[in-house]
């Protein structure tokens, strides 16, 4: 496994933006990984007194070499390596899942397949697997969750229970993927309690619970078509969706108050970036888009504690990106940088 070279001197305050609007600021950010590899795909938490930063190493965005990162920091300023964690496949995507004094990191880990006669191996499917620690320093060996071809894309702990919203993952990509709602009372054995949908492509998706006992999701779908969002019924057994007015890869959200927020891809003059929403009557209304380029998105975003008690809401925000963002030039081959910074919303709504 290739070491992942913290940068950790240089803390920038925001240099011209690529969009920044009088509702939303970055006041600062940093870049926390440097090298020729490509680090992409990350997660933020908050547990034991300390900021948890996860997110995928390897030689490129498809590599077969990929391996989870997850590191520590008392002020998301200055991080320190605190595991890495390598199977035999291709280990990517984690997601962190706080359930009491446990925390967990949820990943994918594509396996391989023969290819015939002379042809290489090819990607086959993706089983989901955990590990968790309940001290921040101890962790658990890798246990694999659920069916393979079922990928776990993010998981929650919703107050009862553990829920994840599992699509459809495999080589060649299916016709049409299925997104399951799964039910855990220990985050590690699931079973299933209803069909979202089969329709639209639907993968990456976060959800959260409304105050009458429903669910709601927000989907990333096929290509560059519209997110849609999905509301269950309080049993969660039967789901409706609607359309949302932009393409949203990768969501992740967080809340302020009674209000709701989500960071993920989406594309600006049709190229992609990093943006942060609001969510607001059931669509999404753009606040920012966070420097970044190329290859990009996969964003973590968490609430501010002390920003409950004040007037207007505050994130830290995970990203990547393959534009540098001092530079604006790509980084070199494959390369891609993590990033980490301090989303700032005004506190009248624009």
């Amino acid at each position: 496994m290739r070491s992942v070279l913290l940068t950790l001197a240089m803390t920038l305050l925001a240099q011209p933006l690529h969009a920044q609007s009088p509702s939303a600021t970055l006041a600062w950010w940093s870049k926390v990984t440097a090298g020729t590899d490509h680090h992409a795909f990350t997660d933020l938490v908050h547990y034991r007194d300390h900021y948890y930063l996860c997110f995928r190493t390897g030689q490129s965005h498809n590599s077969m070499d990929g391996a989870v990162t997850i590191l520590r920091s008392p002020d998301m300023r200055t991080w320190a390596h605190q595991k890495t964690i390598k199977t035999l496949g291709d280990d990517r995507d984690p997601h962190f899942a706080l359930a009491g004094d446990r925390l967990y990191v949820y990943f994918g880990v594509w396996d391989t397949i023969h290819g015939e006669g002379a042809k290489p191996p090819q990607r086959n499917k993706v089983r989901s697997h955990a590990v968790w620690t309940e001290d921040g320093e101890t962790w658990s060996d890798v246990a694999g969750l659920y069916e393979p071809g079922w990928w776990l894309w993010r998981v929650r702990h919703l107050g009862d229970a553990f829920y994840s919203a599992a699509y459809t993952a495999l080589r060649p990509v299916p016709d049409a993927r299925e997104t399951r709602l799964l039910r855990s009372e220990d985050g590690l054995n699931w079973e299933l309690v209803s069909t979202v949908t089969r329709s639209h492509m639907c993968g990456e998706a976060d959800f959260w619970k409304r105050p009458d006992g429903s669910l709601a999701m927000l989907s990333r779908t096929g290509g560059s078509n519209p997110a849609r969002l999905f509301t269950s019924d309080a049993a969660h057994a039967t789901w409706n969706d609607a359309e949302l007015s932009e393409m949203v890869h990768s969501p992740a959200m967080a809340f302020w108050k009674d209000r709701a927020f989500v960071a993920g891809r989406g594309q600006r003059d049709g190229k992609s970036v990093t943006k942060l929403w609001e969510l607001r009557d059931n669509d999404l209304v753009e606040l920012l888009v966070l420097p970044s380029g190329g290859d990009t998105g996969y964003p973590g975003l968490l609430t501010i504690p002390e920003s409950l008690e004040e007037d207007a809401p505050r994130f830290y925000i995970s990203w990547y990106s393959q534009v540098d963002v001092a530079t604006g030039e790509r980084e070199a081959g494959h390369g891609a940088g993590v990033y980490v910074g301090e989303v700032r919303i005004a506190a009248d709504r624009q």
